[in-house]
């Protein structure tokens, strides 16, 4: 359970890190972040902690406030550091809210030694300096396929993070290209001598030929090199990213985190 709360922790404190710095409050049974600059479930929500399923109508309700607050809707993560997964599930079922993703944490030792080869071929990474970050944030979202509103906030939200990381931290992106075309994005996120790996996206025309590999070891190579003794990501339960990492790359599966959100928006009123 050490190990969850430390990711879990490492994880919030980089979505709270977004469009510099969203709001944190702590409440029973959990805290809320709330960013009144970012818009996104990914930037917005409620991380339960230690949840009671009899207590969860009143902790949904305090924590959809603060976030109606800064203008955003209800969303819950539950994770291991949030209670019995199982009996908080149903318990929010129950209440009307829905599971819309399933994540996997992956986790990976890392050690000064890990040098990990980056680039072959026709593929190169590089890190994404000031004048980069344009050609950087186009290929994340056009390699993510999303409509321009949510394009734009996840713009403004990682840029954030790669301008200004927050208190102790340090970040890096990179990008990488496949015969000098860009190709592929990523993101590292150090804290506490913890790298968190974020941004991982490829073009969908130049999948499958060792893009994401070269960022990943890019970002681990750079990781281990500051000094850092764990990487973690994550992605979606089952995905391809996930098969590559615990593979190949070194990663296993820490824990499953989940994101619920109300199956209709009205029911959080009625609690």
């Amino acid at each position: 359970m050490e190990q969850h709360l430390r990711l879990e922790n490492h994880w919030l404190a980089c979505m709270a890190a977004a469009g510099g710095g969203a709001r944190v409050t702590r409440i029973v049974g959990g805290m809320t972040v709330a960013n009144p600059h970012i818009a996104g479930l990914a930037f917005n929500f409620i991380a339960l902690r230690g949840g009671q399923p009899a207590r969860l109508p009143a902790v949904l309700e305090i924590g959809g406030t603060l976030l109606a607050a800064c203008g955003r809707p209800p969303a819950v993560f539950l994770s291991p550091a949030s209670g019995d997964m199982v009996q908080l599930g149903a318990a929010l079922t129950d209440l009307g809210w829905r599971r819309l993703v399933q994540q996997s944490v992956l986790v990976r030792p890392l050690s000064p030694a890990d040098r990990l080869e980056v680039s072959g071929g026709a593929i190169s990474v590089e890190s994404v300096t000031p004048d980069l970050v344009p050609l950087w944030s186009r290929t994340l979202v056009e390699a993510y396929g999303v409509d321009p509103i949510t394009a734009e906030a996840l713009t403004e939200a990682w840029e954030s993070v790669l301008r200004s990381p927050g208190e102790g931290a340090r970040s890096l992106g990179c990008l990488a290209r496949l015969d000098g075309r860009p190709a592929g994005t990523g993101l590292l996120w150090m804290q506490s001598g913890t790298a968190g790996l974020y941004c991982g996206a490829v073009m969908p025309e130049h999948r499958r030929q060792g893009i994401h590999r070269a960022t990943v070891h890019y970002r681990l190579s750079a990781a281990a090199a500051a000094g850092c003794t764990a990487a973690t990501l994550q992605t979606e339960a089952g995905s391809p990213v996930e098969r590559l990492c615990t593979g190949e790359l070194g990663f296993s599966v820490a824990y499953r985190r989940e994101l619920w959100a109300p199956s209709h928006p009205g029911n959080l009123a009625a609690l």
